[in-house]
């Protein structure tokens, strides 16, 4: 999309996602994980970003899928997400291997095999490379799931009952399935399917494609207002952290408002570093939090102030985010998007498909 025609408000939307991820990990998380760093800035984490981030995403696959073509759809979502993420791992593995504290827990190489396979959320004897990884496997489970899905009707006007009623299962049904703490009681393996399949995220998933319905006046705003609570409810429900699962209730607003609203044209004068900022959101996702850990350490290190630390981590991520996203996200996405994709695998999808 060119930029005259690009929507100044989902990059903001995007933008203001991101630096909530970002803010959480250098005032809470990283003071937590490595105390040496300084106190926390406040008692709780304020995780917002990255399930917003995932609402976002769930939004854009209903934008750009089409009818007809979702092998082909789904190739291009694959090639927009795999190799920043596999480069990312392999060089969050070799600067934190090389250069991390010798008082970190270092991951293995058997660490980096199950980060690379995005086996971790399967296994938890398996540590992340990077805790914002855990994204990626629902991320591409969604992405295969709506490409089998949409052609079965999922999709088109007219389904809208069966579309709202899966919405609906989707937020609820992992609820009941939690309470009480019963998937933390059951067998090791029905907690690994869990949390592999991401079953207690459903609701974000749900809620950015009631956004997209609501946008195309596919179900009215009451509708999205009790779905809407209702995802609140979920996502305290799986987490108990009900200050962020408010947030990200009060940030589903402004997300409605940027998919059926007027553009947000007065943030105009700060169209360069928003859309600069909304470019390598993805790369600063995939960077921010243990490169950033590491710069802020070995900042210390140089006897820097805890605000000079978050401040050469932040500039330090967005100048790896840029090269990320300028030299492998956007080359490798040019290159494999367009590659015919042919074998056995491509034609049993395009097969269930039909």
């Amino acid at each position: 999309m060119s930029d005259s025609k690009r929507r100044l408000s989902w990059d903001v939307v995007r933008v203001v996602a991101v630096l909530a991820v970002i803010f959480t990990h250098v005032t809470y998380q990283g003071p937590f994980l490595h105390p040496e760093l300084g106190a926390p800035l406040g008692r709780y984490p304020f995780q917002v970003g990255a399930s917003i981030l995932l609402v976002i995403s769930a939004y854009f696959v209903c934008v750009t899928i089409r009818r007809g073509s979702t092998s082909r759809w789904l190739w291009r979502r694959v090639c927009r997400v795999l190799p920043p993420y596999l480069v990312a791992v392999l060089f969050t593995y070799t600067v934190v291997v090389l250069f991390g504290p010798s008082n970190w827990i270092l991951p293995t190489r058997r660490d980096l095999w199950g980060n690379l396979t995005l086996a971790a959320s399967f296994d938890s004897s398996i540590q992340l490379i990077d805790g914002s990884y855990w994204t990626l496997p629902l991320q591409l489970m969604a992405f295969g799931a709506a490409a089998l899905l949409w052609p079965r009707g999922l999709g088109p006007r007219g389904f809208e009952p069966r579309i709202t009623t899966l919405l609906w299962i989707m937020i609820i049904a992992p609820v009941i399935l939690q309470w009480d703490d019963r998937i933390g009681h059951s067998p090791l393996w029905v907690q690994q399917t869990w949390n592999g399949l991401g079953l207690h995220r459903l609701q974000l998933f749900a809620i950015g494609i009631a956004i997209w319905l609501w946008s195309q006046r596919r179900i009215g705003v009451l509708h999205l207002g009790a779905l809407l609570v209702a995802t609140v409810f979920a996502q305290h429900a799986h987490t108990a952290d009900l200050p962020s699962s408010l947030g990200i209730g009060l940030l589903l607003v402004f997300v409605a408002g940027a998919a059926r609203g007027p553009d947000w044209t007065a943030f105009a004068r700060f169209r360069r570093p928003i859309q600069f900022l909304a470019r390598i959101s993805f790369g600063l996702y995939l960077l921010n939090q243990v490169v950033g850990y590491l710069i802020a350490y070995r900042l210390m290190e140089l006897g820097a102030s805890r605000l000079t630390q978050i401040t050469g981590a932040v500039v330090g991520v967005i100048a790896l985010a840029w090269l990320l996203t300028k030299y492998v996200e956007e080359p490798a996405y040019r290159g494999l998007a367009e590659l015919r994709v042919r074998g056995l695998g491509a034609r049993a999808f395009a097969w269930l498909n039909t």
